[in-house]
């Protein structure tokens, strides 16, 4: 009896200390900032969007991103966030990109303005059993994001 309450109590925490599904997380823009000569830093503004009928709080979250099948970097949040419960809110999320690989295999992507995109994230909470994870794909285009002129006189 003393071995199965042992083993059914560490099950118990070993699940607690396991990631939980986190927010859903999707790519809504992406804007280009500072660039060197090896490196362009990118914004990357990440919606996250929490199905759960309680809110849910992160102290920071790493995320992989992969444009078009190819692994282009990873942004690092150190932010404290707070997705209410059955909402979403926006995250910005800084990502160093090598102009190597810029040059050769990301800028064509870029330049098309539409691109799938996947994101793996990871998300830090106050003690171990506040740590999600969560993965999502989808697809971007940008040329929904070009602002249109108001003020164009009718033909």
């Amino acid at each position: 009896m003393k071995t199965f309450l042992a083993l059914a109590t560490a099950a118990t925490l070993l699940a607690g200390c396991s990631f939980h599904q986190g927010p859903s997380v999707s790519l809504v823009n992406v804007h280009f900032q500072d660039a060197t000569v090896l490196e362009t830093t990118a914004t990357f503004t990440l919606r996250l969007s929490n199905e759960n009928p309680e809110p849910v709080n992160f102290n920071g979250g790493v995320h992989k991103i992969y444009l078009n099948g190819l692994y282009i970097g990873k942004g690092l949040s150190s932010a404290s966030v707070t997705v209410p419960r059955l909402g979403t809110v926006t995250n910005d999320v800084t990502v160093h990109l090598s102009n190597l690989l810029m040059a050769t295999r990301l800028k064509p992507i870029i330049e098309s303005q539409e691109f799938d995109y996947r994101i793996t994230s990871r998300f830090y909470g106050d003690s171990m059993l506040g740590n999600a994870a969560s993965e999502n794909m989808g697809r971007l285009d940008l040329k929904d994001f070009t602002p249109t002129p108001t003020n164009m006189p009718a033909p």
